[in-house]
């Protein structure tokens, strides 16, 4: 008799809704961790980090060591894990975009160059050859603008700063003639917003800082088709400086939407090395529904952050930022809470780059710590 009430006793035990998943609380995924990798071979922040055809990644130009200008690029090979100096760019330059072509070839173009004189020259280079080539002049020196490889493989570029203001004009390259186009311009002039995207083949242009130095709460989205620009709904927040991903459309939720997460409300007057100086630091985020063309709040970072132009999605839906703190942040769409990741970076940097590999994997690249000294320092970060 007592064995019997020992048996039901455990069985109502185990079927008892007590345990958080089987109440229906999801269990929490990993954050993933950052440990260190190998050093480039020069110090540099402010640069750019490019895919090559082979899957290989081309490291170019930004800042070095004393604040020089650098021309010099490396090729970092995952597959074995090395940085090898390859040819140099034509100019030196830092704060330039950079861009894949339909043609296999990565396109440069605009930043700054020694003495602080923005660009509007751009080059390309050839990773068979391992040259960088000359190509056209934008129709506007530009620095700090965003670049996105639109669904025809034409690079788009907006904005950025023509040196003293922001810029409303847009143009795409031609890798058949070596030519840029100016297409429509954007509604407002701004720097420091972010180019996003979509999976509906548009971009979503959001946030930034205009002409007086503060953050911009409008966006607007740039159709192709039309070659034009249309405002859509305002941002919750207007920020600058932040980061911004799709969620994969392979999520169970959210899937399409693209996050606009953290960044600054202002723009100073300083003079940091890496062009970005600093306002009020961000923890909101919020996300960005294509159907509507609206943005909601989301959950907030742990930590406020900016420049954060490090984002990153995986098929799982969530979203991990890296910069402007010690570690990175994970958001899970699922319950709409960033977490922190586990690791860390030496020091808060700025002026990275990063890139996502094949195997969901994060490199980070270098960048500024708070005195502007720029390292050669790299990390790794996996889901």
């Amino acid at each position: 008799m007592r064995l019997r009430f020992v048996l039901t006793s455990l069985l109502l035990l185990a079927i008892s809704p007590a345990s958080p998943q089987v109440a229906g609380q999801r269990p929490q995924l990993p954050v993933g961790k950052i440990t260190d990798g190998k050093n480039m071979t020069t110090a540099r922040g402010g640069h750019t980090a490019t895919f090559l055809p082979d899957f290989r990644v081309l490291i170019a130009g930004g800042i070095g060591k004393g604040g020089t200008v650098l021309r010099s690029a490396e090729i970092y090979n995952p597959t074995n894990d090395t940085f090898t100096p390859t040819g140099k760019m034509t100019i030196a330059r830092q704060g330039h975009a950079g861009a894949v072509l339909s043609d296999s070839k990565v396109l440069i173009a605009g930043g700054a160059t020694l003495g602080g004189t923005v660009l509007a020259s751009s080059e390309d280079y050839d990773f068979e050859s391992g040259k960088f080539t000359a190509r056209g002049k934008m129709h506007f020196a530009r620095v700090h603008a965003t670049a996105v490889v639109l669904r025809d493989g034409s690079p788009l570029v907006t904005g950025g700063s023509g040196g003293n203001q922001p810029l409303d004009s847009a143009e795409t390259y031609s890798s058949l003639n070596g030519k840029w186009t100016l297409v429509g311009k954007m509604t407002t002039p701004r720097v420091g917003h972010t180019a996003t995207l979509l999976t509906d083949g548009r971009v979503l242009i959001a946030g930034g800082f205009g002409k007086d130095g503060k953050a911009i709460s409008s966006a607007e989205i740039f159709d192709p088709k039309t070659k034009q620009f249309t405002a859509v709904g305002n941002m919750n927040q207007a920020r600058g400086q932040h980061g911004a991903a799709v969620i994969a459309s392979s999520a169970p939720i959210s899937g399409g939407k693209a996050m606009m997460i953290g960044g600054a409300d202002y723009h100073g007057r300083g003079d940091h090395k890496d062009g970005h100086d600093r306002g009020n630091d961000l923890s909101s985020a919020e996300m960005f529904d294509p159907a509507t063309n609206s943005f909601t709040a989301t959950g907030n970072l742990s930590d406020s952050r900016q420049p954060l132009s490090n984002a990153f999605s995986f098929r799982d839906g969530r979203v991990v930022i890296f910069g402007g703190a010690l570690t990175g942040e994970i958001f899970d769409p699922r319950t709409g809470a960033f977490r922190k990741v586990d690791g860390s970076f030496d020091t808060a940097r700025q002026g990275s780059a990063a890139i996502q590999l094949m195997d969901d994997s994060v490199r980070i690249f270098g960048g500024f710590d708070s005195t502007g000294a720029s390292t050669a320092k790299t990390w790794i970060y996996r889901p």
